[in-house]
């Protein structure tokens, strides 16, 4: 099977053998696709060098029947760009969250579609963490785990706002034994309001929205670490030592 210019972004990359890469590439119409780029970590024979970048739009060629296929050129977009600070971790995170929890070729073109209007925001330096939820809301809707964050699962029940939840994946929310106050693992009902609503903006949902998702995706990573987080937090201490 042989597929030409097909638009994509690169997740993940490492060097294989001498001269090549094996790439993860997440694609509009293929979704996840692993190939391997032969030579590409060398000049082809005009002393070109054939280079991927990351969080740039690119048209992929590749060929082959199997799981891996062979890469057989990358196109660039649009113009490459390095990213900085914020922006360079939020990018690493994305990437491989898609690259840990996306099937090959499993498609999802509305998270492509997704995927690449974040990717425009962190060329343009203005992510947003509020985005950040958003799309990370999207990607487990896509993959079939969507929070359902509406009504009590046992009950189906609205949320009381008064009320603090716990959120069980693949179940729902449940109420917290104790409610005289906030535990770990249970989020103020009204906060599970207004993330359902998308008003991430109102009280502090922005910030329970973040640790519900962390917990949520951590369940569906099944104990696999995330390598950025670990990087962000080395960076964070980096900078508490300057």
């Amino acid at each position: 099977m042989r597929i030409e210019a097909e638009q994509g972004f690169l997740l993940h990359s490492t060097p294989y053998r001498d001269t090549s890469l094996l790439v993860d590439l997440y694609t509009a119409n293929h979704g996840r696709v692993r190939c391997v780029a032969k030579g590409f970590r060398k000049p082809n024979k005009q002393g070109i060098n054939r280079s991927i970048f990351p969080y740039t739009e690119h048209h992929f060629s590749w060929q082959g029947r199997g799981e891996l296929k062979t890469l057989t050129k990358a196109e660039v977009l649009q113009a490459p760009v390095f990213l900085k600070q914020a922006c360079l971790f939020t990018g690493l995170y994305i990437n491989e969250l898609f690259y840990r929890l996306l099937q090959e070729q499993d498609i999802h073109q509305y998270l492509y579609q997704q995927y690449h209007q974040f990717m425009a925001t962190l060329r343009a330096d203005k992510p947003s963490e509020i985005q950040l939820r958003q799309l990370e809301i999207t990607l487990l809707e896509e993959l079939g785990y969507g929070l359902v964050l509406d009504c009590e699962a046992q009950t189906g029940a609205p949320l009381d706002p008064t009320k603090y939840y716990q959120y069980i994946p693949e179940q729902g929310l449940l109420q917290s034994i104790n409610q005289r106050h906030a535990s770990p693992g249970s989020y103020p009902g009204d906060d599970l309001v207004n993330i359902a609503c998308g008003e991430f903006s109102r009280g502090t949902a922005q910030r329970t929205a973040k640790q519900l998702l962390r917990s949520v995706i951590d369940f569906y990573l099944g104990g696999r670490q995330l390598h950025s987080r670990e990087l962000y937090r080395q960076h964070l201490l980096s900078q508490s030592l300057v």
